[in-house]
């Protein structure tokens, strides 16, 4: 395949399908001839094709044999029927990368020298704010790793680290948006009960949300300190944190994470 720039087959046009192809075309990383998208579902693949451009195909083999870098995004469930299917076209002139949660490099390169990074991508990659680990396989090369980051920076921050800390990535950035929103429904839900129409609620709740994101990322003070910032000594912010504390608020976020790595560990192959 020399002569030309690489291609990336997509086996799973989804929402991180769909993100990671808006984000490779609009970054101008590849063209759109240089990318393919195979989904079992007809409707998604005329969406897909209608509204980027790229060629769509039913047939995963098709993808494979198309594409010198395959990016597997499809649910970890369904990792055995897809990848049984794509075994003798597997080789290590094909880099793989693999965002199927709790399904470990390992198993992929099914006791072959198959280049595999593995990558734990997060819901904000919609917006372009992602946040993604990245984990190398035992045979892929710097060059791969590299690569790779380049296509989850079109969508978001990027960072790399070994893969027997992924579940933990998992529960903590992968499922983590979903605590923030259960937090910020929870805000919206209490000032609702409390006399607020439930629009205006959610509206203060969102826009404290969206607020305090933007300082966590754009302030150089700390946390203790951004919370210190707000906390004054007597206030009403001390009050509820003290609340908080009492009833073990960060036991509770750690329980709930850990569930959420024992999962992880519980759909790894």
């Amino acid at each position: 395949m020399t002569g030309r720039k690489k291609r990336i087959g997509f086996i799973g046009a989804g929402n991180m399908g769909e993100v990671l192809i808006k984000g490779i075309l609009s970054g101008r990383l590849l063209k759109k001839n240089d990318l393919i998208a195979g989904d079992k579902e007809g409707k998604r693949r005329l969406y897909i094709r209608r509204k980027y451009g790229i060629r769509t195909v039913r047939d995963n083999l098709e993808v494979v044999r198309r594409s010198d870098i395959l990016i597997l995004a499809v649910k970890p469930q369904d990792a055995r029927a897809v990848l049984s299917g794509l075994e003798n076209e597997l080789t290590n002139k094909k880099l793989i990368i693999s965002i199927m949660a709790g399904i470990r490099t390992k198993y992929i390169e099914r006791g072959g020298k198959i280049r595999v990074v593995r990558v734990m991508p997060n819901a904000p990659a919609l917006v372009g704010s992602g946040m993604t680990a990245v984990s190398a396989g035992r045979f892929a090369l710097k060059k791969d790793v590299k690569f790779t980051k380049s296509i989850f920076a079109c969508v978001g921050e990027v960072i790399e680290i070994k893969e027997s800390l992924l579940d933990i990535v998992t529960a903590l950035s992968g499922s983590g948006p979903a605590y923030l929103f259960y937090l910020v429904e929870a805000l919206a839900s209490v000032g609702a009960k409390r006399g607020l129409k439930k629009e205006t609620a959610l509206k203060l709740a969102r826009q404290t949300a969206f607020g305090s994101g933007r300082m966590l990322n754009e302030s150089s003070l700390s946390l203790e300190q951004l919370i210190k910032k707000v906390a004054s000594k007597g206030g009403t912010t001390e009050a509820a944190l003290k609340v908080f504390e009492d009833k073990g608020l960060r036991k509770i976020i750690e329980q709930g994470m850990r569930a959420a790595e024992k999962r992880a560990k519980q759909l790894s192959l």
